[in-house]
């Protein structure tokens, strides 16, 4: 089971010595991060093609890492896939680039991570342990994903064809999605036991 104290680090305390005295630098975790970046990956390219907005498994994984992984490693997990898209590396479910943030989808991915460091931050506190509580974190995941999604979208098409278009077509397979993510997280919390 990984566990991780919930003290926050400045990204200067990142780069310095502090990293290995905390043990956030340590093998387990990189190999966490990276995982979870493929995860990340695969979960984009799992798509069905919607316009502007795909519909895809990354919201699922999103809320799987932030309350699997807690804070830290979730905004690790997240942030190294968002600079790997914006890197130039075709993860993201059309492709890459600095560019592909400032798009109808980029919204929903800056709210991938916001949702993952609030969530990380809840499943640190012991949230996500019973299923309702899973549940309440998963939909609060969710509304900040769609929250950031439906901002940015709306300001390059309208608020009207926001909700047309980047939140009706979803309702029904992310409603399914936060189940099966409210459900798993705490069996998998007792498998970890």
């Amino acid at each position: 089971m990984l566990s991780f104290k919930s003290n926050s680090l400045s990204w200067i305390e990142l780069v310095t010595n502090k990293l290995n005295k905390n043990k956030i630098f340590n093998l387990a975790n990189i190999s966490t991060v990276l995982f979870g970046s493929i995860i990340l990956i695969i979960s984009a390219k799992i798509k069905v093609d919607l316009y502007p907005v795909p519909m895809t498994l990354q919201p699922l994984a999103v809320l799987m890492i932030g309350m699997l992984f807690g804070r830290n490693l979730a905004i690790a997990t997240i942030g190294l896939y968002i600079l790997q898209g914006i890197a130039g590396f075709p993860v993201f479910a059309y492709g890459g680039g600095l560019l592909y943030l400032f798009g109808p989808t980029g919204g929903f991915i800056v709210g991938f991570f916001i949702a993952g460091l609030v969530l990380g931050e809840l499943a640190d506190r012991g949230w996500g342990r019973n299923i309702l509580s899973s549940i309440f974190c998963m939909m609060l995941g969710m509304f900040i994903i769609y929250f950031f999604g439906i901002l940015q979208l709306s300001a390059i098409k309208g608020f009207a064809f926001a909700i047309i278009k980047g939140f009706y077509p979803f309702l029904v397979g992310d409603l399914y999605k936060l189940l099966v993510a409210g459900i798993l997280v705490p069996f998998i919390w007792r498998l970890a036991k």
